[in-house]
């Protein structure tokens, strides 16, 4: 049975409607689309069927080629979505290069205090202190046991010695002595009560007991000569110089190779100067001697130590060394006049290096004065 033409010529419409929304108009046949994301057909042109072409292939004289994109323009962005979950923990990345050192932040607040620590070993000991000032005079302790008896006195030359020396009265006080001669010749001797005799006369000071050597010039500029050393008296009396000898000794084997003897006394504060040629040290010394005892009275070693000087005949050897050492650098000059002096004048603590300095003023004979 044959459908009606209408029926049949409406649908034909309809496809050829659609066909006409959908196309663009060519006449070449597509062989594939030439541009991304098209599709390249074929519509019939009495029909108004489209054909899309197997293997790219061509239109037909009757077929129209046409396209149309696969999508149209990307529309706008939607809202988000929510976030999904965490995936799994990834791989631990390898260690990045260590970041610049920052700046050091502030102080933090002092801790609290530990545990004292146990007690660590004792340190080695130190070397001994400068000795101090001596302290003040103790009290008096009690009177010891009488000592013996000393030897016996000189004989009397006249019986008017016997007037005023010690005695002892029958009644067992004591006494002194009263010598009367009478007018015949006799002679009355009686120990009187109550009469202390006056004491003797306290013993005379030693030899050079205030003495100290004050000034030494050993080096001089160009040829050595007109060498001297000063004796000065720090005493505040006058001062016997008889018994006493100034002493050069050499360094290299400790003995003396020169001295001079002296006579006379010295005046408190006085000052004697000695001509005598001393040797140029590296070291040498100079001593003060008593000849009757031995005994040094004052000395200086410069130019370096003599700790085992040898003087005279005598066996022992004594130190020049007074206190603290001078130094070597402390020493006469052949470049420029001048001596070794102590500083200030006459000071004397017994120690060289705080007693002598040298200066560029000689003073023979007179107060020192310290210059360079």
């Amino acid at each position: 049975m044959k459908r009606p033409i209408s029926r049949r010529l409406g649908r034909v419409l309809v496809v050829v409607a659609m066909g006409l929304a959908l196309v663009t108009a060519v006449s070449a046949a597509p062989r594939g689309s030439d541009a991304e994301g098209e599709i390249a057909a074929c519509r019939h042109k009495g029909s108004g069927l489209v054909r899309i072409p197997a293997g790219g292939g061509s239109c037909r004289r009757n077929e129209q080629a046409i396209s149309w994109n696969v999508s149209g323009p990307r529309g706008p962005q939607g809202v988000a979505g929510p976030q999904g979950p965490a995936g799994p923990k990834g791989d631990t990345g390898a260690k990045g290069d260590a970041g610049v050192k920052g700046d050091a932040g502030p102080q933090g607040p002092i801790g609290l205090r530990g545990e004292r620590g146990a007690a660590g070993e004792a340190g080695a000991t130190g070397p001994a202190g400068a000795t101090g000032a001596a302290g003040p005079q103790g009290v008096a302790g009690q009177a010891g046991p009488a000592g013996p008896a000393g030897p016996a006195g000189a004989n009397l030359t006249s019986i008017g010695q016997l007037n005023g020396i010690a005695c002892t009265t029958a009644a067992g006080s004591a006494g002194s002595v009263s010598l009367t001669v009478a007018s015949g010749g006799a002679i009355s001797l009686a120990c009187n009560a109550g009469t202390t005799p006056p004491p003797p006369p306290p013993p005379p000071p030693p030899p050079g007991g205030s003495i100290v050597i004050n000034e030494i010039d050993y080096d001089q500029v160009g040829a050595d000569s007109n060498g001297f050393v000063e004796l000065r008296n720090n005493g505040t009396s006058a001062a016997s110089l008889s018994g006493l000898a100034l002493v050069l000794v050499d360094g290299t084997d400790g003995l003396e190779y020169d001295r001079e003897a002296l006579t006379g006394s010295l005046a408190a504060g006085g000052y004697l100067v000695v001509a005598i040629e001393a040797q140029n040290g590296a070291p040498d010394g100079v001593a003060l001697v008593n000849t009757s005892t031995g005994s040094l009275l004052d000395a200086l070693s410069y130019e370096g130590a003599i700790t085992a000087a040898q003087i005279g005949t005598a066996t022992a050897t004594v130190s020049l060394v007074e206190g603290t050492l001078l130094a070597a650098t402390v020493a006469d000059s052949n470049a420029v006049a001048g001596s070794l002096i102590r500083n200030p004048d006459g000071k004397d603590t017994n120690d060289a290096a705080s007693d002598w300095v040298f200066t560029t003023t000689v003073t023979r004979g007179a107060a020192n004065v310290a210059s360079s």
